[in-house]
């Protein structure tokens, strides 16, 4: 699962990739060094506060006794209908009512593969040939799980007519290349059935990730009968899905909460400790903190340092809190529209890249929580073991040493366009998150200061974003993009043409070709120094702006068992219990 959306924390609420700046501080004395395996650090504070009056502790323990989680999404999904979104919040939904061949899970603090819907596989010799043996399971409306079901999701994701925003995480399927193209039909792509429980999967070359990329959702299955019956309906409420995982959507206010119950169908339903997961969608953060402090939700995540000193400080109630920090496979970037003017022109976008302060961004705004970002792969992704930032060093700094003078570069580049030399004559229209309106504004004086341009905000809520975002319907936007496996290729990937994960209009041959065959290599140094150059391209020709990598806080009332959030793809509540 990767995403794009207002990622906001750790995987266990947000956005993988979503605009918007993170507001939190973490001391310097606690920093680790960001690994080079998983890139997870996990600091879980237990917090002890005395006694507090029975109203207050009456109040805290609201709700359900034992067997219901409430947790906050920061926004409404886009669907259920997975092949045609990319935002982390439809994969975070979705990954609770469908479940993929694999499942990534947290096991004595390290993640591993474990099987789901598949209870084995092996692969050939040359590792083209994956063979799944699908478990004896059912769908929740009691029909079975067939491993044409799995054919059919995949061939969704790959079907042209879909413009499916996740097709690039499975181009290493045979023949996916040219049947995304519409040079060879759907029915050459290499996805199988022999039988019921058997599903073949081969791969244009050896792909070191293809167990974790069967836990995500472009290889979840899909229910024809389900999809053709509800057609563009399908997905968009609790009465068009039907799911084979550990809950079933039982309602969807939207813009307001979504409701889970168990599934009594699902395969491992003994190990579902919860009967009810209720996640609210809350934006606001003082709304949530508030919740939160009153019981109103077991779990929250923090985005502004004065609301973290507060968490820190105020005792929540008699046994205290327990806090948790995560460093995540997330970059925060702007982005530009490359069809239109001004950003049609590299070097206007190279301009609007160097004219953001990451230093500052870091110290004042994230309050020293959030590195700057001078890359676009994030210091918790490796490349075979090792870090791919120490690898690959910080291309932005290369480019601002090349260019030190931003106003000046943003000038020959409106000239280039015969349109006005002088930034103060430019007015630029920033698409943002309503959420996140402060860092839009943020930009605005930055822009203003540094550039002399004039941006104008234009706020919208998420879906419209994303909808407007897919159509080039913007000039300049920001959001974040979070990695659901440890690859590089899993951030490297979106930027080859014909994908269309984060639309910007670019299309580079020379990219195409480095990433491509680092991707069919198994050759470390090839591959290193493919990705590291393909990177510098892909920033020196100012597609993305990145400008930090993401840091998140969760605090958990005490009595939350089990919450052990995976890094690079969806929180799974199945195991997570209640304990008061």
């Amino acid at each position: 699962m990767s995403t794009v959306a207002p990622a906001r924390w750790v995987s266990a609420f947000v956005p993988s990739g979503g605009p918007f700046p993170v507001l939190s501080r973490r001391a310097a004395e606690d920093r680790k060094e960001l690994s080079t395996m998983t890139g997870r650090w996990r600091v879980s504070l237990l917090s002890f506060c005395l006694i507090v009056s029975m109203a207050f502790a009456g109040a805290a323990l609201a709700g359900d006794a034992s067997r219901e989680l409430r947790v906050p999404i920061d926004g409404e999904p886009d669907s259920f209908n997975l092949a045609r979104v990319s935002d982390y919040y439809s994969a975070l939904v979705g990954s609770q009512v469908i479940e993929g061949l694999t499942a990534v899970v947290v096991r004595d603090g390290r993640e591993v593969v474990a099987p789901a819907c598949a209870e084995s596989w092996e692969t050939s010799e040359d590792g083209l040939t994956w063979t799944f043996r699908l478990r004896e399971m059912k769908w929740a409306d009691g029909e079975p799980l067939r491993a044409a079901d799995f054919v059919y999701g995949i061939s969704r994701v790959l079907d042209p007519a879909t413009a499916s925003p996740i097709s690039g995480k499975i181009r290493f399927i045979r023949n996916a290349g040219d049947v995304l193209l519409g040079k060879k039909p759907l029915s050459e792509a290499g996805v199988e059935a022999p039988d019921d429980r058997t599903l073949v999967i081969r791969l244009e070359h050896p792909v070191p990730y293809l167990l974790q990329s069967a836990a995500g959702t472009a290889m979840f299955p899909a229910r024809r009968d389900v999809v053709e019956k509800h057609g563009d309906a399908y997905g968009t409420d609790a009465d068009k899905i039907v799911g084979c995982g550990p809950f079933n959507l039982e309602e969807w206010v939207h813009n307001s909460s979504l409701t889970f119950v168990k599934n009594p169908l699902y395969w491992d339903a003994e190990s579902v400790k919860l009967d009810r997961l209720v996640m609210k969608i809350v934006a606001e953060e003082a709304a949530k903190i508030g919740d939160f402090e009153n019981g109103g939700l077991d779990i929250t995540s923090v985005y502004s340092v004065e609301w973290a000193k507060k968490l820190d400080e105020k005792p929540l109630r008699k046994g205290g809190y327990v806090k948790e920090v995560v460093y995540m496979p997330e970059t925060k970037y702007v982005f530009f529209n490359q069809q239109v003017p001004p950003f049609s022109n590299r070097k206007v976008r190279q301009a609007f890249s160097l004219a953001l302060d990451r230093e500052e961004i870091h110290r004042d705004f994230t309050q020293g929580l959030e590195p700057a970002a001078w890359g676009w792969l994030p210091p918790a992704m490796g490349l075979d073991g090792e870090n791919f930032r120490k690898l690959a060093g910080e291309p932005v700094k290369a480019m601002a040493e090349a260019h030190p003078d931003p106003r000046a570069l943003l000038s020959e580049g409106l000239e280039e366009l015969g349109m006005s030399g002088a930034p103060e004559e430019l007015k630029v229209t920033l698409m943002c998150y309503n959420a996140t309106r402060d860092f839009a504004e943020y930009l605005q004086q930055a822009y203003k200061t540094r550039l002399g341009v004039t941006l104008e905000l234009d706020p919208v809520e998420w879906p419209v974003f994303q909808e407007r975002n897919r159509n080039l319907d913007y000039q300049m936007g920001y959001k974040s993009y979070y990695a659901d496996f440890n690859d590089p290729s899993a951030m490297m990937d979106l930027w080859i043409t014909g994908t269309r994960t984060i639309p910007t209009g670019w299309s580079n041959g020379t990219y195409d070709a480095l990433v491509r065959e680092a991707g069919q290599s198994a050759d470390k140094a090839l591959r290193a120094k493919n990705y590291a150059e393909a990177e510098r391209l892909l920033l020196d020709e100012g597609t993305i702006a990145p400008y930090a990598y993401s840091t998140g806080f969760n605090y958990l009332h005490p009595y939350v068992k089990g919450f052990e959030a995976p890094l690079f793809t969806a929180m799974l509540y199945k195991t997570v219990s209640i304990e008061k």
